[in-house]
This record gives structure tokens, sequence and C-alpha cells, in this order.
């Protein structure tokens, strides 16, 4: 499986899913803040049928899901310019678990992909 700029995904993320899941796409952010605290470098977000799961890259030991939301936890995701270095866009992903919203820093290029496949996602659990 490739993610959505075109590399592989590592085998630790893919080793993430469970029994019957399918992966559904994947994407590597810039990177993600969670809860508006921990800020992780080198993730990946892989969207399932069943779930969004960040994890970031481990070097050393077995893959683990950093974040793992079933669809119906999660609310909505939103797009907006980020303020920061370069021309990046920031995504919002709210849930009903979190403090805040999980935020993900991606290229402009690939910001709308990876949005669309977040809210296809939530969308057929919303009332």
């Amino acid at each position: 499986m490739k993610t959505v700029e075109g590399h592989d995904v590592d085998r630790k993320a893919l080793a993430l899913l469970e029994e019957g899941e399918s992966p559904a796409f994947a994407a590597r952010p810039s990177y993600v803040t969670v809860d508006g605290g921990a800020h992780w470098d080198a993730t990946t977000l892989l969207l399932t049928d069943r779930r969004l799961v960040v994890t970031k890259d481990r070097l050393f030991g077995k893959g683990k899901a950093d974040v793992s939301l079933a669809w119906p936890a999660v609310e909505s995701v939103r797009g907006e310019l980020w303020k920061g270095a370069g021309p990046k866009i920031q995504l919002l992903v709210e849930t009903a678990q979190a403090r805040g919203p999980i935020e993900m820093i991606v290229s402009p290029e690939h910001a709308v992909a990876v949005e669309s496949a977040i809210r296809s996602g939530y969308l057929p659990f919303r009332p």
C-alpha cells in the first residue's frame, strides 16, 4: 500500500490492523498535535474501514497506534491555511473523545485528498 504522497506504508503501521479490518487510505503528515499538547514529527495517518489511526514512526520495537478512533467518535474535519513556516494546510479533526482537535499539517497538494478521505470515513456514521 502507498501513501497519498507515494511512499510505501511501513509494515509496522500495517501490522496495527485488526482482524478483518481493511486499510482504505494512508498519508504522511508533516506533523501531528494531539489535544493541544503531544506534538509528533514523522507520523503515518492510516484510515481503515473501521477507524482513524495515527502512529509515530519507530526505529525499534513494534508499531503502536498512538491515536486510534473508531469512526463514530470522529465528529468533523476542516482545513485552513497554516500560519507556520511554509505553505502548509492545517487539518483539524474534532472528536468526541479528545479535549481538543487532532491537528495535522499536510502539504497543499495532498490536503484535499486527506480531508476528503477522513470525511468519507466518518460521514456514514452521522445521523
